[in-house]
């Protein structure tokens, strides 16, 4: 049975479009996988790890929106990592 869309697929959606607009396919094949299978703390793990090692800076609403999320782990590698952007600021990347 499907579980519908929700709030957290569209987010992770989001950063599938982010690593294939930086032509990391691999990364965004997983994540889309991991979102599927509605595992929304791995994925936000996933994305922010790819994010890093990428050099691709989220925009910063989305940093937020991943904060926001009931999935979302203090002290996670994701947790860590959107703390890093959100003290750099900025956004290298559009919306």
């Amino acid at each position: 049975m499907h579980r519908g869309t929700t709030p957290d697929d569209l987010l992770l959606n989001k950063f599938v479009k982010i690593l294939e607009d930086h032509k990391r396919y691999k990364e965004a094949e997983l994540l889309d996988a991991t979102a599927i299978a509605g595992e929304f703390a791995v994925g936000f793990d996933l994305a922010m790890l790819a994010c890093k090692k990428y050099d691709i800076v989220p925009p910063t609403h989305l940093v937020h929106e991943i904060m926001s999320s009931p999935w979302f782990e203090k002290d996670s590698y994701a947790d860590d990592i959107c703390r890093e952007f959100l003290k750099k600021g900025g956004s290298s990347v559009t919306p």
